[in-house]
């Protein structure tokens, strides 16, 4: 017997919880670790605004967020009259959002809660170090759909990563586009001082660097240029390092001009930042070029839900063993009653 969620999370001080697709089952993941770790003293926030009882964006029902007494709730100032637990104000983060100041708060009952947080890195960074010194054993934070959560990663130690029937009504397709995102997130990374001294305050910018290091070409990642630049090192063992996104139509650019790339090796920042399709990552690798990140995601475990909002509901057992012989990853439903675990088994966190 595998162990459960909760208890492959014991042992990390800030995990995220992203998801494929909106809907994903992220509150329900959510929910299901407030509510099975009562012992510990934990925290929660979000990417953006969650929380609420209808989706802002598909108009479907969406769980509530429910606290248990003494949890840390960081939130926007405008949400906490919508909050129905009473609570204690601990600290003015100065962070803003569009629904007012992040404000931290400890809940003195039970109760539901709506949950705003800022949406940059460093200011997540810094909330969570906040929670930390109040005395919060254990941060959660919830993510965006897994496109916008660059912040949650890159603010956690670990990563679960929901999946599910509102991502594709088809259980192949949710087979095979969560084992490529994982992929993504997962990537190696990429071990050099030239990725952090090459930053650029141009969040779109590519950097060239030879085979020592040394920069050997700066272009805006966005314009049809930076294909053209990067196939022109064609033979040249070249490091192309991407302050943003890794596009698709970039890529595909990049492909069509050349017809081998062992030479190049790519980088982004994380594994979100590539934005392309299983295709296209299956045709870099077959021609010999290399994927790598500057920060690699510890994804821990991948949750179902296998409900989607429209009604539709697959067979989530099914689903689970489907995507356990893809992925080498502990896989949860945590709808199931016996909230079973699929696949290899959750590793120890020292």
């Amino acid at each position: 017997m595998g162990r459960s969620l909760a208890e492959l999370i014991e042992g990390y001080s800030c995990v995220a919880i992203i998801g494929m697709e909106k809907n994903a089952g992220k509150t329900t993941v959510l929910n299901h670790l407030l509510s099975s770790r009562p012992p510990v003293v934990q925290a929660i926030t979000s990417i953006g605004y969650d929380g609420e009882d209808t989706d802002q964006v598909t108009g479907t029902d969406k769980p509530s967020i429910y606290v248990g007494c003494g949890t840390m709730v960081a939130t926007a100032s405008s949400l906490l009259g919508q909050c129905d637990f009473t609570r204690e104000l601990l600290r003015f983060t100065g962070f803003h959002t569009p629904m007012g100041e992040v404000v931290i708060t400890r809940a003195r009952s039970d109760g539901f809660a709506q949950i705003a947080g800022p949406s940059t890195t460093a200011q997540m960074s810094a909330l969570i170090s906040m929670l930390h010194e109040l005395g919060a054993t254990q941060v959660l934070v919830d993510g965006a759909a897994a496109r916008k959560s660059t912040a949650a990663i890159a603010s956690s130690e670990a990563c679960i990563l929901a999946t599910g029937a509102a991502f594709s009504p088809n259980s192949d397709d949710i087979v095979e586009q969560t084992r490529h995102y994982t992929g993504l997130l997962t990537l190696p990374e990429f071990k050099s001082d030239a990725a952090f001294t090459c930053k650029s305050e141009d969040a779109n910018n590519c950097i060239l660097l030879d085979q020592d290091g040394n920069i050997c070409g700066r272009v805006s990642a966005l314009s049809d240029e930076c294909a053209d630049q990067i196939a022109g090192r064609s033979g040249q063992p070249t490091t192309a390092l991407f302050n943003g996104a890794v596009t698709r139509p970039m890529l595909q650019r990049l492909l069509d001009k050349c017809r081998r790339l062992e030479w190049l090796q790519l980088v982004a920042e994380d594994g979100t930042r590539y934005l392309i399709n299983s295709r296209q990552k299956c045709d870099l690798i077959d021609r010999g070029a290399r994927l790598a990140v500057r920060r690699q995601v510890n994804l821990i475990a991948v949750t179902v839900n296998p409900t989607a909002p429209s009604g539709l509901k697959l067979d989530g057992a099914e689903l689970c063993r489907n995507l356990s012989e893809k992925i080498n990853l502990p896989i949860f439903d945590v709808c199931a009653a016996q909230n079973q675990t699929f696949g290899r088994k959750a590793p120890q966190h020292a």
